[in-house]
């Protein structure tokens, strides 16, 4: 019996098997398959953009997370540029990410992770060092974060037409 191919099955619309898969890799890895080792996203672009978000909906983890978008942003702007709202999914996943990741960052720096080398027999983490990452804990907490960017373009209503733009002379 031959493997799936990750690619095969995303382009047959068996986007759950593909995210299957898909769960052993890293996001450089899948960024690959789906859009190096193979060129069928040049001819249709709608199946990657349809396993991207939603193998990247499936993800647990804030860091994960934000790794799967470093690699997928520009893939929104480059290959997979005929999808619609392309530009806009990218910034979905790189402000959500963005946001998730310091949330993330911040707590594990004023909960336990912290405390626990700080206290443990070795005392790894000595007292000033743990007061001073409570500290960056503590200014990420206390930064308003702005909502992630919508993954849909503003109605037309919302763009500017630039073409009627008064330009100086």
């Amino acid at each position: 019996m031959s493997d799936v191919r990750l690619v095969d099955l995303m382009y047959r619309g068996e986007f759950d098997e593909a995210i299957e898969v898909a769960r052993p890799f890293t996001p450089d890895e899948i960024y690959n398959q789906i859009l190096r080792d193979d060129d069928r996203h040049l001819i249709t672009a709608g199946p990657c953009d349809e396993f991207i978000r939603r193998w990247y909906e499936t993800i647990d983890s804030p860091y994960l997370r934000a790794e799967a978008a470093d690699c997928f942003v520009s893939a929104f702007t480059t290959q997979l540029a005929p999808v619609p709202n392309g530009e806009y999914i990218g910034a979905y996943l790189r402000t959500a990410s963005l946001r998730d990741l310091i949330q993330k960052v911040s707590s594990a720096l004023l909960g336990i992770e912290i405390r626990d080398l700080e206290e443990t027999p070795e005392h790894p983490l000595d007292p000033d060092s743990a007061r001073r990452w409570r500290k960056a804990g503590r200014i990420l907490a206390a930064l308003d974060l702005p909502e992630p960017v919508s993954p849909i373009a503003p109605p037309d209503d919302e763009w500017i037409d630039w073409s009627e733009v008064s330009r100086p002379t």
